[in-house]
């Protein structure tokens, strides 16, 4: 247990191994929230959801407090506050705040929040939209309402044929071959690599990789010494990097690769421990330097609206972002929010700035991860609020469902792209002769082969992608799509799959739907090479 006062004095400890996991300073004044219940809880929720090991750090006023639980990497590493975590998500809050550095220091000319991205990276940034490749802002980009969707399988991995592994500007200069799935400023579109976009105008901006300038003007001003926006420094550090698993159905845990996020700057690559990570929410919550108190105001002011809440869900109202941060109301309090799910890692933040209230939970199971964490946060949180138990919301229940909910989704897709399939006509062709490598310029290649009697499809990029195709009817298919590192993870999904044959009787395109908001009719287009 780490306690960590604002004005106190540290002391050195000196532990036993037998007794590492654990950090306790002297205090004077508060409990630890961190009592025997919330260790049975915490046990409980971990094992429920098939989760190795958690961390978590809560800030309470002045006062820091942080635990470990279960295991950072197994049979023996056990997860402490000074753990690093793959963050994921919890990387936007940064890049906002970064671009809040260089629109207050008033050292580049007519940079604002509304300040078109084509004034920025001119060459960089191009749409498949004129009037949106010069009108949208920065303030755009990081609210998601750009109209660029996620696009997930197009990034990362290698751009050409030399092996050469892309960099955010190479994800900044895919965009003009994605679509737009909505008209710019109508609708919320979350989208990974509009933060890619804009962690890239930084560095162009500055002149220095965007990591370094996190480093130098926000996180060494904190004292936050344990956190990284890349894998390669994260792993020169003494602090034990947790590894990733999946639960298997035979019961044991398999560990997963460290994931590839280099692409990713500015979006989903950042690499922290709650005892670190602590010290941002508590300069989000006193507003303390080296951001000024107008510079919180424009990270926390809520910019788009989201969707209504389901009924099922606690929060009440309408729930909008912020500049990195999703905004919700519970039990009349403003509450800022996000999550962070990058493969085996799934990370959770809240706090409440009228309580001076919030805490951080990094865990190592892919979705679950993020479930776990809500549910302990959320615990804490009605503690804090004093809440009654019959007004106390059963989120372990409501995350099974959304589970459920997800297995049901996947298993009814076929009926979903095909719901009017009755009877099933013949391929065109023999399956083998619609192997081969196809490409699109965003997504760039994507090769087809054949084996046990199957069409499959192998993707390395950012999120590196097995595909099963399953021929449902004609030259159309159900495309069956998990994580080849992370299975049964957040890339865990059924989509249709088609091809165009043409009139030589070659299959000459290969149509996925890749991206979700371009509907069951929508399709990302390859053609052979």
């Amino acid at each position: 247990m780490l306690r960590i006062y604002s004005l106190s004095l540290l002391y050195s400890l000196s532990i036993s191994s037998t007794l590492a996991t654990k950090l306790q300073l002297p205090f004077k004044h508060k409990a630890s929230p961190f009592d025997d219940d919330f260790a049975s809880l915490t046990n409980w929720t971990l094992e429920q959801w098939h989760v190795p090991g958690l961390s978590i750090a809560v800030v309470d006023g002045d006062d820091i407090w942080a635990e470990g639980y279960g295991f950072a990497s197994l049979p023996h590493t056990k997860a402490t506050p000074e753990t690093l975590w793959f963050a994921g998500s919890l990387t936007k809050s940064f890049t906002s705040a970064a671009m809040a550095l260089l629109i207050s220091s008033r050292n580049y000319t007519d940079l604002h929040w509304g300040t078109p991205i084509s004034n920025l990276i001119r060459e960089d940034f191009v749409l498949d939209d004129e009037w949106a490749t010069a009108h949208i802002s920065i303030e755009d980009a990081l609210t998601h309402r750009s109209g660029m969707p996620r696009h997930d399988m197009s990034y990362g991995g290698a751009y050409d044929d030399d092996g050469h592994r892309g960099t955010p500007r190479d994800v900044v200069r895919s965009l003009r071959y994605l679509p737009l799935t909505a008209e710019p400023r109508t609708a919320f579109r979350y989208s990974n690599i509009m933060y890619v976009v804009v962690g890239h105008a930084i560095e162009t901006l500055t002149g220095q990789w965007l990591g370094d300038f996190m480093r130098e003007r926000l996180w060494e001003p904190l004292g936050m010494k344990a956190t990284y926006l890349s894998r390669s420094d994260s792993l020169k550090t003494p602090n034990d990097l947790a590894v990733g698993y999946v639960w298997q159905e035979d019961g044991y845990y398999r560990p997963t690769p460290l994931p590839d996020i280099d692409a990713m700057t500015g979006a989903a690559s950042l690499v922290t421990s709650v005892a670190d990570y602590a010290k941002w929410l508590k300069a989000f919550l006193s507003h303390s330097a080296p951001l000024s108190i107008n510079d919180y105001k424009e990270l926390k002011t809520p910019r788009t609206l989201l969707v209504k809440q389901p009924q099922a869900s606690p929060f009440s109202g309408y729930a909008t972002y912020a500049l990195g941060w999703e905004v919700d109301f519970y039990h009349g309090y403003q509450v800022f929010c996000h999550t962070g799910n990058i493969e085996a890692y799934g990370c959770r933040v809240t706090f409440v700035p009228e309580l001076h209230w919030g805490a951080v939970t990094c865990a190592n199971n892919p979705v679950a991860s993020s479930y776990a964490g809500t549910e302990l946060i959320q615990y804490l949180f009605d503690n804090k609020i004093r809440l009654a138990k019959e007004e106390k919301f059963d989120w372990f229940h409501y995350h099974k469902q959304r589970w459920l909910k997800n297995i049901e989704d996947y298993n009814g897709a076929r009926e979903k792209y095909y719901p009017r399939l009755l009877d099933k006509r013949p391929l065109s062709l023999e399956l083998e002769r619609y192997i081969g490598t196809y490409f699109n310029p965003g997504y760039r290649n994507m090769t087809i082969y054949y084996k046990d009697g199957q069409l499959h499809i192998d993707r390395a990029c950012s999120w590196s992608i097995h595909m099963d195709l399953e021929h449902v009817t004609g030259d159309y298919f159900m495309a069956y799509t998990d994580s080849t590192t992370v299975p049964d993870s957040i890339f865990q999904r059924a989509i249709a799959a088609e091809f165009v044959i043409g009139s030589d009787g070659v299959a000459r395109k290969f149509g996925l739907a890749a991206e979700a908001t371009m509907g069951t009719e929508g399709r990302i287009w390859f053609e052979r090479v």
